[in-house]
């Protein structure tokens, strides 16, 4: 089987800050799979190469395959009677610029909304391209993300440039020595694409730290219902990677948005697992046609909301009989819920046998473990 190793500079990326998954497309074989993976992995990470899929009527996907240290990435249009609506705004505004001008290609309608999933960078730093281009825009949010964005937001060009600058250091070990950081030998190939990642990255750098933060105007506590432009709007708090987190439910259309509370192909978990599990299972009672996820292609049915659902729930209950067991160490615990029945058993099916996906699989899992020890227990973790 083809598989992709990820490089040292990818590797280290935002590792503390974002963890974020290898991509692949869903429905392929193991062999397409990893193809799929070979393909985004050797992209562009510059965020300019964006793929239109129409997925209802008037309503059309915009995925970033690969932008700097993020994998297919959805940003979704709605086409209203005299207006456009628009779900996220990627990681940098030039990929929202380039997305605004494959709107104008569907329609002369205005942007009148834009939606912020949640306050992660990747899902609201085109928010400017939109504000500029159409005065008198709203930004839809909830109260919690704008206040997240507020106390985050000014840390980001600080910790992106700190980032920078390990990669950097990353880069010139492995060229210095000849090696990757797992000791195999640093072949051209491998090195002209850790190279032309740097640079992508750089790129990224530069650009974030010129834009304008643009927060949003329209915030809602909990749930907002629009009906607008022919078309019934459902705007909710979810708990997704983010507290705080908005989906959109379109009943009649019967498309779901989830931004990160869905995401593929490894869930992101950051809150206390229980109310993300929570959460999904409202998602899941929805009647929908199509689930549109933070990252990755558009689901037509709920398989993969259900397998992401029943994940937290194998690891809560891991961690719940571990504690009970007497496990003093979070070492002992991870090492415990990893061994389930139930974890084992979902791995191949996250997975598919890749590599690449397995290190991210037990990686994630390691995550959750602790987070949902500290829920557990009131607050309190492990050493």
């Amino acid at each position: 089987m083809l598989t992709v190793k990820p490089s040292p500079i990818a590797r280290a990326h935002l590792a503390a800050f974002l963890a974020l998954s290898l991509c692949a497309i869903a429905g392929f074989s193991d062999s397409q799979r990893a193809k799929a993976q070979s393909d985004v992995a050797h992209m562009s990470g510059a965020g300019r190469d964006i793929r239109k899929i129409v997925i209802a009527d008037g309503i059309s996907q915009f995925m970033t395959m690969r932008d700097s240290y993020v994998c297919q990435l959805n940003s979704v249009a709605i086409v209203n009677n005299k207006d456009v609506l628009v779900f996220d705004t990627n990681t940098r505004p030039s990929s929202a610029r380039i997305i605004l001008s494959e709107i104008r290609k569907i329609t002369d309608k205005p942007v009148r909304f834009v939606v912020n999933s949640h306050w992660h960078p990747d899902h609201w730093s085109g928010n400017e391209v939109y504000a500029e281009a159409f005065p008198g825009l709203q930004i839809i949010a909830t109260e919690q993300t704008r206040h997240f964005m507020q106390a985050a937001a000014n840390a980001w060009p600080l910790r992106f440039g700190a980032e920078l600058k390990r990669r950097q250091a990353a880069f010139e070990k492995e060229v210095s020595t000849g090696k990757q950081d797992d000791g195999s030998i640093l072949t051209q190939e491998q090195r002209s694409q850790d190279e032309d990642d740097l640079a992508n990255y750089k790129s990224f750098v530069e650009e974030a730290a010129g834009l304008h933060r643009t927060y949003p105007t329209l915030v809602y506590p909990e749930s907002l219902t629009l009906y607008h432009g022919g078309r019934e709007f459902h705007f909710m708090s979810v708990t997704g990677d983010a507290e705080g987190t908005t989906v959109l439910y379109l009943p009649k259309e019967k498309v779901l948005i989830t931004g990160d509370a869905v995401s593929y192909p490894i869930p992101y978990v950051a809150p206390p697992p229980r109310r993300q599990i929570q959460s999904l299972r409202t998602l899941a009672q929805l009647d929908v046609d199509v689930i549109v996820p933070g990252h990755g292609p558009a689901f037509h049915d709920k398989q993969f909301l259900n397998l992401e659902i029943e994940l937290l729930e194998s690891v809560v209950k891991g961690v719940h009989d571990a504690l009970q067991k007497g496990l003093l160490t979070l070492d002992e615990v991870q090492k415990e819920v990893q061994k389930t029945d139930a974890v084992e058993a979902l791995r191949e099916k996250f997975t598919h046998h890749d590599a690449d996906l397995e290190i991210r699989f037990r990686n994630r899992i390691a995550e959750i473990v602790e987070i949902s020890i500290r829920e557990e227990r009131d607050g309190q973790g492990y050493k």
